[in-house]
């Protein structure tokens, strides 16, 4: 009944999906405004060049990259102690709606993989936002959030009866992984949201497993000089990979295969990939492993090689233990642009994983030329969100944020794939 109310109510419109015609005719596509001189006049103000842009072409963005970045994402990657952007609204609250995969996120989200339960807006910049998980909400939603990745079909979306609400999809797995059941097409969701929510910096609110945000030179770093002394004391192995997922689409077990038999005993496995060790780091993301702290090397190999996809191996198992990582995932480029200078290694940079096994035995070799990749926390914070290992998860906080402070004007992704695609991963043979 409702959905022919929706038609009744705006016929004529067009129809993708005969529970969303309306909707998409209101909303338009991506970059598409209504007439409303309130709508223009933000979008003016929110593309000019601000400070957030011009740090971000100091940071390697090029200004079609800084362009398509939401208020949100520019400021997530500013300076630390940059204020937020201005709300687009004024005493307004906000009810954000988890369909139907609310109990399961919680775990993540909300417990951070233990017993306990956080605030999402813990130290979060924007706090008057509900969340709720109960169906019956739906109508009085302001945003409601959908895990692609456990969303069976489209069937399992709601009717829409709101044209203001915004429709976000999440998904926290590369291209690759998005569905995890049935062979379903990214085509099926044309047309039905408004933002995307992923670990992107484009999106419109980015979800990113960790950042690392500039310390401005008046504002003083705590940590100076401490990671030195540590790293001197604890650092006795070269390197180490941890794993569950021995699959791949980008040969990574294969290359790991590789330095093991170049590395022997100077590289250790743990998990049950290649035979590892699958007693000294038990759990999976509720508990940390603190045999990483021992190691100078850490392969954060990802399962695929596809745009900005850095996870947790980068930021918490090799950043938080103060290892370099040895990356293979998201291009040389994106890491030159969301990492800091001189704090990594990437398998691009090599020919081989002969020539990175005999750079690794002289990095080891030559302490002062490895202490190098560490001196980049003397002016950069790292900040861990993905909520394992109990560190934060900001997912819900930044919802509440977008709301607050993205662009209020109507936007539908009308073609998803122009936005989310496995075009934007490489295949390797190896």
């Amino acid at each position: 009944m409702a959905a022919i109310c929706i038609l009744l109510l705006f016929s004529g419109f067009p129809a993708v999906n005969n529970r969303y015609s309306a909707f998409r005719k209101r909303q338009g596509t991506i970059g598409e405004t209504e007439g409303d001189g309130r709508y223009a006049s933000r979008q003016s103000s929110t593309t000019k060049m601000t400070s957030f842009d011009k740090h971000l072409l100091e940071r390697g963005f090029t200004a079609e990259q800084t362009g398509k970045m939401s208020l949100l994402g520019k400021w997530l990657l500013a300076p630390e102690g940059t204020p937020p952007p201005g709300s687009n609204t004024e005493n307004r609250s906000y009810l954000i709606l988890i369909w139907k995969h609310g109990p399961y996120l919680e775990r993540r989200h909300i417990r951070r993989f233990t017993m306990n339960k956080f605030s999402p807006w813990d130290r979060c910049s924007a706090r008057n936002c509900t969340l709720t998980y109960d169906e019956k909400d739906l109508h009085r939603a302001d945003a409601v959030v959908f895990h692609l990745h456990l969303t069976k079909s489209p069937s399992e979306l709601p009717v829409r009866s709101r044209a203001d609400q915004r429709w976000i999809f999440l998904t926290d797995e590369s291209p690759f992984q998005t569905f995890m059941y049935g062979r379903q097409k990214l085509s099926d969701y044309d047309g039905l949201f408004n933002w995307s929510m992923s670990y992107r910096m484009d999106s419109d609110v980015p979800v990113p497993y960790g950042r690392t945000v500039r310390i401005p030179d008046d504002i003083s770093n705590d940590d100076v000089g401490h990671w030195d002394t540590v790293m001197r004391t604890i650092k006795t192995k070269l390197v180490a990979v941890m794993g569950s997922n021995c699959g791949d689409h980008n040969g990574r077990w294969s290359y790991v295969k590789t330095l093991k038999s170049l590395l022997g005993n100077d590289l250790d496995i743990f998990g049950r990939c290649l035979e590892g060790n699958r007693t000294v780091c038990p759990g999976h993301f509720d508990r940390d492993c603190v045999v990483l702290n021992a190691y100078k090397f850490y392969l954060s190999f990802e399962n695929s090689n596809c745009r900005e996809y850095l996870t947790e191996k980068v930021f918490w198992n090799a950043y938080s233990k103060l290892a370099v990582p040895i990356i293979m995932g998201a291009s040389r480029y994106d890491c030159q642009r969301l990492l800091p200078p001189h704090s990594f290694l990437h398998v691009d940079d090599f020919a081989s994983a002969d020539a990175l096994a005999d750079y690794l035995r002289y990095l080891d070799r030559d302490n002062k030329r490895y202490i190098s990749y560490h001196e980049w926390r003397d002016r950069y914070r790292l900040i861990n969100e993905h909520g394992y290992f109990g560190s934060a998860s900001k997912h819900y906080c930044r919802v509440c944020e977008a709301l607050h402070y993205n662009s209020i004007a109507p936007k539908v992704y009308a073609r998803l794939e122009d936005f989310w695609s496995k075009k934007d991963c490489t295949l390797v043979s190896v």
